[in-house]
């Protein structure tokens, strides 16, 4: 549905071209793709209620699923705590050959990492278990939370000020 609705941009952009303001095929054209695009908005958000309406979450499990992979999940965190010392190329090569090396001994991650010279060159034991904790690791969500909570202020403001 997102890709249709997509489709519909070249079509509106098209009606915005108009000889004259009383042609009206640049009307219909715009009609046509608002029409399509709100069906499929519509569509797109009632198969969302639906999907969400079912949804329940077990923290349990999803704990479960997080640790399935014996921390390597985590290693995008590690990469980047380490690239800061070590630069980026040469962290990457020391978290892929741990994961790898993790991956293939069935080992935990962490215990890998805390055998590579190149990590604890720079990282305490406690720092890479902090590091492969993902409770603490949220990436860039809270950034991207709070930036989206401030477009819907302002937006739910333009409403009140011009709605």
């Amino acid at each position: 549905a997102a890709a249709e609705i997509r489709s519909q941009v070249p079509l509106a952009l098209e009606a915005m071209t108009t000889e004259h303001e009383a042609d009206r095929t640049t009307s219909l054209m715009m009609d046509t793709a608002e029409s399509r695009a709100c069906i499929a908005s519509g569509d797109m958000l009632s198969r969302l209620a639906e999907v969400m309406r079912g949804l329940r979450l077990d923290p349990a499990r999803m704990r479960a699923n997080l640790d399935l992979g014996g921390g390597l999940i985590m290693a995008e965190a590690v990469m980047l705590d380490l690239g800061a010392a070590i630069g980026r190329q040469h962290a990457h090569d020391a978290v892929y050959d741990a994961a790898q090396a993790a991956f293939v001994a069935g080992r935990p991650f962490g215990d890998v990492l805390a055998a590579d010279p190149r990590v604890t060159a720079h990282m305490t034991p406690a720092q890479i278990r902090g590091l492969l904790d993902p409770t603490a690791y949220t990436g860039l969500c809270t950034r991207m939370a709070r930036e989206g909570a401030a477009r819907a202020r302002a937006s739910a403001k333009e409403l009140l000020i011009h709605g």
